[in-house]
């Protein structure tokens, strides 16, 4: 039990400070342990709790054995680092403790997300629409294909399907997420068409006409197209205004998923996302490329009532009352009831540096992978698969080793990994190519942090090349 909340609340912070302090200068991003250990090292359950040291000491012993996301060699997933302004909203949002629900329960809050969802939809070229905070780029995919099913008949979502010839058509480099939101919605998943996508990972609008075209031959009811800006992978960007084109031609619902490319928006390459206005909705990560904590996700689309349409139902004999401000409420136009005020991570980055100040830091971000792109490039041991957007893929190749270069990178990534000094992510392509899928998005990462990395890669390479 805790007897001094006061004592206790200052170690916690004082903590938290030292690792925030810390994390940065340490050479490990990664503790490498075993379920087995770490089953040992956590303390179990008791029906008679713990004193405030002991607590303490468990929260030190998770900050030990977790992983460095704030390192700036942490380049493993599409999201890393740290920002002060946007860890202190997390921390308010968490202390404030509101759903998102009501206006009534989170009038400051509904105004903020409001606020920022409208500079958002202005940014995307949308003059008019809506858009709702979601708890990740997935759901925000899932959203989509709930709002292309009430488009084509609002009746579904009372009714049912009479059928299941439905059919929604994503990239071969899509996000598996759309894979689930198939089943989830009842579709299926053998309804979620891959269209092919050429070598740079871009959809290809001619497959996607033909396929369509063949489908509606057989009885099928396109009802949605899900291009993707910036795939997790290649970093690809679909081109949009052929797809939307064909949207247009048969009359079906253009989402696109911006989860990773959409932080173009807020820098000088925004050019990436030309055509964007063209989509009836866009999924967008602010963890992604703008320095947030997870989630900061949403779900934008530029049709006002279709959230609304695809999403209400119940709660009006104890949540939503009529009163003033009840037009505020967003519970109506959310798939969920207690929803967090994710906002505000958001809201104070965006504050404190200012729509100037957020472009600066992502051309940051895509300054280091033209730089990352340069040097593998100046290396004869590198060998670049592909390179686009904040995305470069590459192997490590051999010099005396008689494995194939696939091999020896997935090899050498191993032995990253248990030295604990980075973390890099790899692929595979279809025939079997395996590369480093390195990212850039953490804004605590610079340039020298980049040579170091590249060392350390040929430095495991040489340590484990023999024959």
């Amino acid at each position: 039990m805790l007897q001094t909340k006061n004592e206790f609340l200052n170690d916690v912070f004082l903590t938290l400070s030292d690792y925030i302090q810390q994390s940065a200068k340490t050479n490990s991003v990664v503790k490498i342990s075993t379920p087995e250990k770490l089953k040992e090292i956590i303390s179990p359950l008791s029906k008679s709790g713990c004193d405030q040291e002991t607590l303490l000491n468990d929260l030190k012993i998770i900050l030990e054995h977790s992983i460095n996301t704030t390192h700036p060699l942490f380049l493993n997933q599409l999201f890393g680092g740290f920002n002060e302004a946007a860890w202190a909203g997390e921390i308010v949002s968490a202390l404030l403790n509101p759903t998102m629900a009501t206006f009534e329960i989170a009038p400051v809050l509904t105004i903020i997300e409001k606020r920022v969802v409208n500079e958002l939809l202005n940014l995307m070229g949308f003059d008019r629409g809506e858009g709702i905070m979601v708890t990740g780029g997935s759901n925000s995919n899932l959203l989509a294909m709930l709002c292309a099913r009430t488009e084509y008949s609002p009746s579904i979502r009372l009714t049912g399907f009479g059928h299941n010839r439905f059919r929604i058509y994503v990239s071969s480099e899509s996000h598996y997420s759309f894979d689930k939101a198939a089943n989830i919605t009842g579709i299926g998943t053998q309804n979620l068409v891959q269209v092919p996508a050429n070598e740079k990972g871009e959809m290809i609008p001619e497959e996607l006409e033909r396929i369509i075209s063949a489908d509606l031959k057989e009885g099928f009811v396109p009802i949605m197209v899900g291009a993707t800006f910036g795939t997790t992978v290649m970093g690809a960007f679909d081109p949009i205004f052929k797809i939307a084109k064909i949207c247009d031609k048969f009359n079906v619902w253009l989402h696109v998923d911006a989860a990773w490319g959409g932080g173009a928006l807020f820098s000088s390459q925004k050019d990436l996302l030309k055509g964007i206005q063209l989509a009836d909705s866009v999924a967008f990560d602010a963890h992604k490329t703008m320095g947030t904590p997870l989630v900061t996700s949403f779900f934008l689309t530029k049709h006002a009532g279709i959230l609304r349409n695809t999403n209400r139902g119940g709660g009006t004999e104890y949540l939503f009352h009529e009163y003033d401000n009840s037009d505020w409420d967003t519970g109506t136009y959310s798939l969920q009831c207690g929803r967090r005020a994710d906002v505000l991570k958001f809201w104070l980055l965006w504050r404190a540096y200012g729509t100037d100040g957020l472009i600066k830091r992502t051309d940051h971000l895509f300054d280091l992978a033209a730089f990352a792109t340069q040097e593998i490039k100046l290396n004869p041991r590198f060998k670049i698969i592909h390179s686009n957007y904040l995305n470069l893929c590459f192997q490590v190749l051999p010099r005396n080793s008689r494995e194939g270069a696939s091999q020896f990178t997935l090899r050498v990534r191993k032995e990253l990994l248990k030295s604990g000094k980075a973390m890099v992510n790899y692929a595979e392509k279809s025939d079997g190519t395996i590369f480093f899928r390195l990212v850039f998005p953490n804004h605590n990462t610079e340039r020298s942090h980049i040579s170091e990395l590249l060392k350390i890669i040929l430095e495991t390479a040489d340590r484990i090349d023999i024959v």
